[in-house]
């Protein structure tokens, strides 16, 4: 009894320990739900080619989930190449937003988005989002998330489980 006792103690701890996550986040802040979010691509400072589309496109998802009337169409490879292109800097991209009629703008960085290299090749994110006033200018919340997970899972499921986390609810 004694012995599996142990052995159950260890592997929980094994099962515990693999798995990892940080978050910090500003003030709650709940976005009125007939408000509309626009979402806009992350800021990648990974070597990953896409990450920072690939995680504001599950933190739009998310957030319809919980009931915002979010709009993903600045996710469009193309519209940030575009503003690029054109020499748009930020303020202009918030002021085309909230001429289209947005009222809040959700950025962020994608500041870890790989597997770790070795045997268990476990992923790893890390993420931060900013919810902005397009009216006032005020970022009203911002929250920050790492994670590792077991080799097992997927480097999107590990993203979505801080974005579950660190976006508002």
């Amino acid at each position: 009894m004694t012995t599996k006792l142990i052995a159950l103690f260890i592997t929980s701890f094994l099962f515990t320990s693999c798995s990892s996550m940080q978050i910090q986040k500003s003030k709650t802040f709940k976005p009125e739900p007939q408000k509309t979010i626009a979402v806009v691509p992350f800021y990648n400072y990974t070597q990953t080619p896409m990450a920072g589309y690939s995680a504001a496109s599950l933190a739009g998802v998310i957030l319809q989930s919980h009931g915002y009337n979010v709009n993903t169409e600045n996710l469009r490879p193309d519209a940030e190449a575009e503003l690029e292109e054109n020499g748009k800097k930020r303020s202009v991209l918030t002021n085309t937003l909230r001429e289209k009629g947005y009222d809040y703008m959700l950025s962020g960085e994608v500041t870890e988005w790989r597997y770790k290299t070795g045997i268990d090749a476990e992923p790893v994110a890390g993420l931060t989002v900013h919810l902005e006033d397009l009216h006032s200018g005020k970022t009203l919340y911002s929250a920050a998330g790492s994670k590792t997970s077991l080799g097992s899972g997927s480097l999107s499921q590990t993203a979505q489980k801080i974005l579950e986390e660190i976006l508002p609810k």
